[in-house]
Formats: C-alpha cells, sequence, structure tokens
C-alpha cells in the first residue's frame, strides 16, 4: 500500500494564486502611498521651531541661546549654593 503525498497541482495552484494576491496587493499599495507618504511626513508648524517663512532653525543660533541659558542656570545654581 504505497500513499500519495500531495504535491504538484495543489502547490502550483498555491503559488499561482499568492502570486495573483501578491500582485494585486501591490498594485493597492502603489496607489495608496503618495497619500499615505504625505500623511507620515514631518511637518514643522511651530512658529518658535521653524522661524520666517517655514524653514528649519538656525542652528548656530539656538545653540548661542541654549548656551546662554545654560549659563543662566549654572548662574543660579551658584547663587543657590
Amino acid at each position: 500500500m504505497s500513499r500519495q503525498r500531495g504535491g504538484g497541482f495543489g502547490l502550483v495552484v498555491l503559488v499561482v494564486v499568492l502570486a495573483v494576491v501578491l500582485l494585486l496587493v501591490a498594485r493597492s499599495w502603489r496607489a495608496v502611498a503618495p497619500e499615505a507618504r504625505a500623511v507620515t511626513a514631518p511637518r514643522i508648524t511651530d512658529p518658535q521651531l521653524t522661524g520666517s517663512g517655514g524653514d528649519l532653525p538656525d542652528l548656530q543660533e539656538t545653540g548661542r541661546r541654549t548656551d546662554a541659558h545654560a549659563q543662566q542656570v549654572q548662574d543660579a545654581l551658584a547663587e543657590a549654593e
């Protein structure tokens, strides 16, 4: 008594069905991708962060402000001791 194992035709049908499903998913993904990219794109809307015209802040100016604030904190801590 020999047992037949599944194989041939069923495997081919499975591969064809998977290929069709992947093709449909890829087409729908391509159709939605520009909208998804627009939704997930970072937007800086805070005027304090953007400066004028929506540009990124000047890093040198930000560094100077941070250094000045750090110095103020150090002075306040020195006075508190």
